[in-house]
């Protein structure tokens, strides 16, 4: 039970002393059943607890199957390179980790789930994404589109605002095809590497894939920006939502993905996946010759 006298959700004396802070129990959390198109995807997570009471969660109606009942909504503007994409926002929950004592919130993880896809327009023909080949080259597509894109500006166009993917990993716990991997926010400096997203994505139909997106803001950091408080129980609760997922094909999504397991055989995604060359709408100038700067330079 949480020692709501220890570690009180307030913040009235800043601190950054070393700590263990305090967040919600995994013990505690209950189920979300989430039904997409026939398949059955579980995650158990805490009741949303965020640092902020304006920050809304995303939750789906129980028993509606969410890809057969709603359509692919538009990102906000400038969130995609262009508007071939589309989302459903299934579940969307933020947690805060108090430190003792009324000193505040040190840090916050954030959980969101959606399915992706590709208005009807814009779909890629005569392709399944339970195709592991496929399912590569549509998330090198959709990383570019929501990533690639954002560069910084004038002189440093050329540097990109995101990283990624790091850290690759392949799944198979799932019925289906799986990997995890990071996207980190990129300063001007480009080894300045921070907050990273950190995904987990698996096909759910021929055309649309669930992602799974993981975050965790610091608050709390010390005069060489490194967290001042022990972040394992930040870590902890991803970790124990990450590994309580669950997915149930159901007949038809099964029938599929058998098919297509019959016609490549292997279905194994590649062991390794290198970060992908970004920004993708600028390139840096070529570099001027010698020779080049002395004509420039006697003109």
């Amino acid at each position: 039970m949480r020692n709501w006298i220890k570690y009180p959700p307030l913040e009235w004396r800043k601190r950054n002393d070393n700590c263990v802070p305090l967040g919600p129990r995994f013990s505690s959390a209950s189920w979300a059943s989430l039904l997409l198109a026939g398949s059955s995807l579980r995650v158990k997570a805490p009741r949303h607890c965020p640092r902020r009471s304006k920050v809304e969660q995303v939750h789906v109606f129980p028993g509606r199957d969410e890809i057969y009942s709603s359509n692919l909504i538009h990102y906000s503007m400038g969130v995609m390179a262009n508007d071939h994409w589309g989302c459903i926002p299934l579940l969307a929950r933020r947690w805060a980790f108090y430190g003792p004592w009324m000193t505040g919130c040190k840090g916050e993880l954030s959980l969101s789930i959606s399915v992706i896809g590709r208005f009807d327009e814009y779909a890629f023909q005569n392709i399944s994404f339970f195709n592991p080949r496929a399912f590569e080259m549509v998330l090198v597509h959709y990383l570019n589109d929501r990533y690639g894109h954002e560069n910084w500006e004038n002189e440093l166009s050329h540097i990109p605002r995101h990283h990624g993917p790091v850290d690759w990993l392949c799944h198979h716990h799932l019925p289906v095809f799986s990997a995890s991997f990071k996207i980190y926010n990129r300063g001007e400096d480009p080894n300045y590497l921070v907050l990273p997203d950190q995904l987990f994505v698996f096909p759910i139909t021929e055309h649309h894939f669930v992602k799974v997106s993981f975050r965790q803001d610091i608050y709390s950091f010390d005069k060489n920006n490194k967290p001042t408080f022990d972040t394992s129980p930040i870590q902890e609760l991803q970790d124990n939502i990450f590994n309580s997922i669950s997915l149930e094909l159901g007949p038809e999504t099964q029938a599929a993905y058998d098919k297509v397991k019959a016609e490549v055989g292997d279905m194994r995604l590649s062991e390794e996946f290198a970060p992908l060359k970004w920004p993708t709408n600028v390139y840096p100038p070529e570099p001027v010759s010698e020779m080049q700067q002395r004509l420039r330079a006697g003109s």
